[in-house]
């Protein structure tokens, strides 16, 4: 077996990787083998052995990406809800990836200046590696679940979330183990995975936040806007001490320049975040921007920054409450 790291990307194939249509080429070529219990095969032509080979590797990528839409479509009949697009597009990706490292060049033949090539996958090993990475991330899985179980509910959301994303690779792994031809039991990690989603839901449902009515305006805002779309209750009345909702003050400044004839505006913002009469998490960040025309479009540029920073770290990074 020959060595050779290749990120495949599919969209080449179209490009590269056709049939020729030239009436002389090898007749292996035309005549495709199909994959089977052993092998996963492609083939290509290219202008350099090198070339061919990596769009070879491609054409197994998409004959394997064809298995996986197959099973997955089986699937889909049994469960409605368990292949979406995120999900196929995510398959695509991650086939597109494969390093295939371990396969031979079965048939080389040039012809015109082409090279024609078939690689063969052996199919055992490729399930095996497979295995591995899906038995890798079955373990992180675990262990942050365990972990998780003593934690306060704002804690044990952000470990859900990263749950949820190691549930959503699972499944991802299983379905290219089972387009590959093993014997996967999918349905298992789609019930594993819809018992995250519900855990996460039943979390975040208990996380409540209240602005202080002194914060300021144009922060508030924005960080309202990201609770929401995290689907974190924000109130608009002040509970009891003891309801264990979340009071969040913001507290801004802001500081201008003019630098070679560009406006700059640092913006500074304290977050303070409290349950009752305690402090739980406080941070202090900044944030700046720029504009060529005047200071409120500098102002702006900054807020937007803050939006940017958000989608980066999450919305309770930025404001402090996890680290």
């Amino acid at each position: 077996m020959n060595k050779f790291s290749a990120a495949i990307t599919i969209l080449l194939i179209s490009s590269y990787a056709s049939v020729s249509k030239a009436n002389d080429v090898p007749s292996w070529f035309v005549n495709l083998k199909q994959n089977d219990s052993q092998y996963l095969r492609g083939v290509a032509e290219g202008d350099t052995l090198e070339e061919a080979t990596r769009y070879a590797l491609a054409d197994a990528a998409a004959r394997l990406l064809v298995s996986i839409s197959s099973e997955s479509n089986m699937i889909r009949e049994e469960n409605q809800n368990s292949v979406n697009e995120e999900m196929r597009q995510n398959v695509r990706q991650n086939v597109e990836k494969i390093d295939f490292s371990n396969f031979a060049v079965t048939k080389s033949e040039k012809i015109a200046e082409k090279y024609f090539i078939e690689v063969e996958i052996d199919r055992s090993q490729f399930i095996n590696e497979q295995k591995e990475k899906l038995g890798f991330v079955e373990k992180k899985l675990s262990n942050l679940e365990k972990n998780s179980a003593t934690k306060n509910p704002l804690q044990k959301r952000n470990d859900l979330i990263k749950s949820l994303a190691l549930g959503k690779e699972l499944e991802l792994r299983a379905r290219i183990l089972s387009g590959a031809g093993e014997n996967i039991n999918l349905k298992e990690k789609l019930s594993h995975l819809a018992t995250l989603e519900n855990e996460l839901n039943k979390v975040t449902d208990k996380i409540e936040f209240f602005f202080d009515p002194s914060s300021a305006k144009d922060v508030t805002r924005i960080i309202r806007n990201a609770l929401n779309q995290e689907k974190i209750a924000v109130a608009n009345v002040r509970k009891s001490s003891d309801s264990g909702q979340i009071k969040i003050k913001i507290s801004s400044s802001s500081k201008n320049e003019q630098i070679y004839g560009a406006y700059i505006t640092k913006l500074a913002i304290d977050f303070e975040n409290s349950i009752g009469d305690k402090t739980l998490a406080s941070k202090t960040l900044e944030v700046t921007g720029s504009s060529s025309l005047n200071a409120k479009e500098s102002q702006s540029a900054a807020l937007k920054s803050l939006e940017e920073k958000i989608a980066d770290d999450g919305i309770l990074k930025t404001i402090g409450i996890l680290n």
